[in-house]
């Protein structure tokens, strides 16, 4: 059986490489990822509408969002991703705060919009997000 002494002295012996290690490795990730490269972006697809402040669109407080905000341009629906989670879709920014009919999956959004000929000229987009 080791001793207290043993034991700690072996550990002691161990600092330096674990340091050097350390070390190497971060001297290597900054190297990995230098100020002339980049980080590839990713890219999801899904399916996007518009919608408006109206009972029939959404519920009997057409107003007031899931998450408890006032609707406001910028606010998109989505069942899976948290409130507050933001996307950037055609440089734009949305943030999630709202929720759709549960018949919806994870991949489809509604973008809020106060203009309702606008919502409706939006259609049903397939379109590129990344979760920012």
């Amino acid at each position: 059986m080791q001793s207290n002494m043993e034991i700690k002295r072996r550990g002691g012996e161990m600092r330096p490489v674990i340091l050097l290690l350390i070390g190497l490795f971060l001297t290597g990730c900054a190297e990995a990822v230098g100020e002339n490269m980049t980080v590839p972006v990713e890219l999801e697809s899904g399916i996007f509408t518009a919608y408006n402040a109206l009972p029939e669109q959404t519920d009997d407080t057409p107003e007031i969002t899931a998450s408890g905000e006032r609707v406001k341009e910028g606010i998109v629906a989505n069942n899976c991703l948290p409130f507050g989670t933001k996307i950037s879709v055609d440089d734009r920014i949305f943030e999630v705060q709202d929720r759709m009919n549960k018949r919806y999956g994870c991949k489809n959004f509604d973008i809020f919009m106060w203009d309702y000929q606008a919502a409706i000229e939006f259609g049903v987009k397939e379109l590129n997000y990344e979760v920012i």
